[in-house]
């Protein structure tokens, strides 16, 4: 396991997906725990799929210090070179919604009523400032608290500035995606 990436320290694995890794790293200069994902090598190095998934980083460390908004995790620091990709951001310690997203552990509907309108109020702000998520889904809700939410991974998003920065078709979770992303159709 990676004991340093620049200047932050690894503490232990949070997650995998199959494109990166999630580490929570220390941030030695601003004294804080962080998330850090980082792209697989192994997505890096195939030249197709490596093109991509440097996009999905380069859009999203776009995003550096731009998204302020209380329920959305802010991104940190960002690196994208040929070889090496992560984003820094908010450690939310909370996991995410997906676990809830289970049968036998659902939530109560005040509280996903509550969840609806804090990813609402985000995903409005972030519209203003001309961002689209477009992968919005429970895997990508964290839980900063039995009360707190924060989106996050504005990878796939798409921005009225650059949308030629991020490949249109194929971005998203197919089981969260608006029939407008389904048909490759333009997202407003």
């Amino acid at each position: 396991m990676l004991k340093k990436l620049g200047k932050y320290e690894i503490i232990r694995e949070l997650g995998q997906g199959a494109t990166s890794t999630v580490y929570l790293g220390r941030d030695p200069f601003a004294r804080r725990d962080v998330a850090i994902k980082v792209a697989t090598p192994e997505a890096l190095r195939d030249p197709e799929q490596g093109r991509i998934y440097s996009h999905l980083f380069l859009n999203e460390a776009s995003l550096v210090g731009k998204l302020d908004h209380p329920h959305i995790v802010p991104i940190y620091d960002a690196v994208v070179a040929e070889t090496l990709c992560y984003i820094v951001m908010e450690y939310v310690p909370g996991g995410t919604l997906e676990a809830h997203a289970q049968r036998d552990h659902l939530l109560p509907v005040e509280r996903v009523i509550e969840i609806v309108f804090k990813c609402t109020r985000a995903l409005d702000y972030a519209h203003r400032l001309g961002i689209t998520h477009r992968d919005i889904k429970p895997a990508n809700i964290l839980m900063a608290s039995d009360t707190d939410i924060k989106i996050s991974d504005f990878g796939a998003a798409i921005t009225r500035e650059g949308v030629e920065r991020t490949p249109v078709s194929g971005i998203g979770s197919p089981a969260y995606m608006s029939p407008q992303q389904v048909q490759e159709q333009t997202l407003h």
